[in-house]
């Protein structure tokens, strides 16, 4: 289903001079200016309904007018385009007295030089309120800003399944990840994971049997956690139980033994893994996937459906019942296993609670609780993907992206692997994801409101295939000279993009024009970009960063850019090209 929306605004005074902006919509947010004490975000829409221009000379501020609520930080708009719109964010504090939660009217209030002033009032809420553990409360959580603009993270699938590692290859190929599922489906499934295990390990070696091969005996968290700052990415989220149920921290022996610390390797893998980030690369966020259900746990059977059908696996080979490893009887699996397991993330202190699956759960009464918690004790906002049972704070399309702008927040995710995000040592090293895909995905992702979340599969032994390694260090060094244009952006309102090779990006600051192949001597954009006369468009990144590109608009009303060869050679996987308010 596609479903269009129109924003149907006024049409301007052609007696009135000076630009004509007019508010669209306001509301009160349950997020704060990160670095304050919750100084709270209000967000404006503005249309540009004029003829004019918005510069940077009309001084443009936005604020609140309100008996509860007091402006600390102005909003601007240093550039609009008649016709385009922007999404302010005003920063403002309760009154004093005024109750947090508490709600009233407030009115925005735009005024700027050589412009007549408007006004919107709306009901706000006064303040971060409480979250409490219902639908409707949860459902007003949103991601924050850090997450919005970090844009660019690493998913590290790494477990038991890593010991087989195999998911076979070309249209055969399905997640590694899965060999335990796709084992037991028997002959002739797609991905022939039976015949390949009866061939290589024979009929008596079971899953489980994988758990003392996955030694991490190579393993260095430094490298993982210098990798990914390498990679350019702002976050990683790390698989900390994935279907087979084998978690890589520590958890109560009343909850379960199928740990990574209970079992080999004896070793909280995940609490290294953060303790690395924490010490090496501090500004690299810190996450967890996490899977509500799992196969063959005997006490999911209660609550099974699909491919999570909870009960003892079978000896597909002999159909022999076999013990889950580390398996510890509870009373409810909900209750027992899943909240204590997503606490003790929660303690360890993921900032994104990435699930997967979904099905029964008590994500309301999880997530009404850390919201709180890390909002009053740490002062910091935490963020909770679509597939914990709720619809969360953004969408998780798989091996997927969208084609055109979302307005709520999505990350695509998928490997590096053509097809896998668990290591399958059948992927040819020729077939991994090269430095330009990964480039020109980030930025086609990011100009759609999309961040990109790009997966690596370590082998049991704890080391990272050098193909992957090479290749995300030299995207990265891309990432990082091209990084204005991409992280702590928004979208265009009016296209992401212009034909098949040109996005756009903006900031409050600036406008960016990035081109996904090699230009010509000449671009020709026909999109309305805020270009006017006198601006000067400079090269971003690459070995002619800052020199200026001669721009002119023509007759139609296009601007054309002259791309010297020097220009063009000057780059590799992208060129982007920056409009400066």
């Amino acid at each position: 289903m596609h479903i269009f929306a129109l924003s149907v605004t006024p049409a301007s005074n052609w007696h009135t001079s000076g630009p004509q902006l007019e508010v669209q919509f306001a509301r009160s947010t349950q997020k704060w200016v990160d670095g304050t004490n919750k100084t709270q975000i209000i967000e404006v829409v503005v249309n540009n309904i004029g003829s004019d221009f918005v510069l940077l000379d009309h001084s443009v501020t936005l604020t609140i007018e309100s008996r509860g609520l007091e402006t600390v930080t102005k909003g601007t708009i240093k550039r609009l385009h008649p016709g385009d719109q922007a999404i302010v964010e005003i920063g403002v504090v309760n009154k004093r007295g005024v109750k947090a939660g508490s709600s009233g009217n407030a009115t925005v209030i735009i005024s700027g030089q050589g412009m007549s002033s408007c006004s919107y009032t709306f009901t706000a809420t006064y303040g971060i309120r409480p979250y409490e553990a219902t639908y409707d409360s949860i459902y007003s959580h949103e991601s924050p800003n850090w997450y919005n603009g970090a844009k660019y993270g690493i998913f590290i699938h790494w477990g038991v399944y890593s010991v087989p590692g195999w998911g076979n290859s070309g249209s055969k190929e399905g997640y590694a990840e899965w060999y335990w599922w796709d084992l037991n489906q028997g002959a002739n499934y797609s991905t022939q994971t039976y015949e390949y295990h009866l061939q290589t390990y024979g009929p008596d070696i079971t899953y489980d049997d994988f758990i003392q091969n996955f030694t991490a005996d190579a393993w260095d968290p430094k490298s993982w956690v210098d990798l990914f700052a390498d990679a350019g990415a702002n976050y990683f989220v790390q698989v900390s139980k994935h279907h087979d149920g084998y978690a890589i921290f520590d958890l109560p022996a009343n909850v379960t033994e199928r740990t990574s610390v209970a079992q080999f390797p004896h070793r909280n893998l995940l609490q290294e893994l953060f303790d690395a980030a924490a010490q090496y690369q501090p500004h690299l966020h810190r996450a967890t996937y996490f899977s509500l259900p799992e196969w063959f746990n005997p006490d999911y059977k209660k609550y099974g459906f699909s491919v999570w059908p909870g009960g003892n696996a079978t000896n597909p080979f002999t159909n022999q019942t076999l013990p889950y490893t580390g398996y510890v009887p509870v009373a409810d699996y909900i209750d027992d296993i899943i909240l204590p397991e997503m606490n003790a993330l929660a303690d360890m202190g993921t900032e994104i609670m990435w699930c997967d699956i979904g099905g029964p759960n008590k994500t309301v009464e999880f997530a009404s609780a850390w919201y709180n918690r890390v909002a009053e004790e740490q002062n910091r906002q935490v963020v909770m993907n679509s597939r914990c049972g709720l619809p969360g704070d953004f969408d998780t399309p798989e091996y997927a992206r969208y084609s055109g702008v979302q307005v709520r927040k999505w990350e695509s995710s998928l490997g590096m692997d053509p097809f896998s995000y668990g290591y399958n040592r059948a992927t040819p090293a020729a077939s991994y994801m090269n430095a330009s895909t990964i480039v020109t995905s980030l930025i086609d992702i990011v100009s759609k409101n999309g961040n990109f979340l790009l997966d690596v599969g370590p082998q049991a032994n704890g080391t990272v295939l050098e193909v992957e390694q090479r290749n995300l260090r030299e995207a990265g060094t891309w990432i990082k000279s091209h990084g204005e244009a991409i992280f702590n952006t928004t979208y265009w309102f009016v296209t992401p993009e212009e034909g098949d090779d040109v996005r756009f990006t903006i900031t409050p600051d600036a406008f960016y024009i990035l081109i996904l192949a090699k230009p010509n001597s000449t671009l020709v954009l026909t999109s309305p970009i805020p270009w006017v006369s006198g601006d000067q468009v400079t090269v971003v990144g690459g070995r002619k960063c800052g020199e200026i590109v001669p721009t002119k608009k023509l007759s139609d009303g296009s601007v054309e850019l002259k791309i010297s060869p020097a220009v063009a050679n000057a780059d590799k996987y992208a060129w982007v090209f920056k409009i400066e308010y």
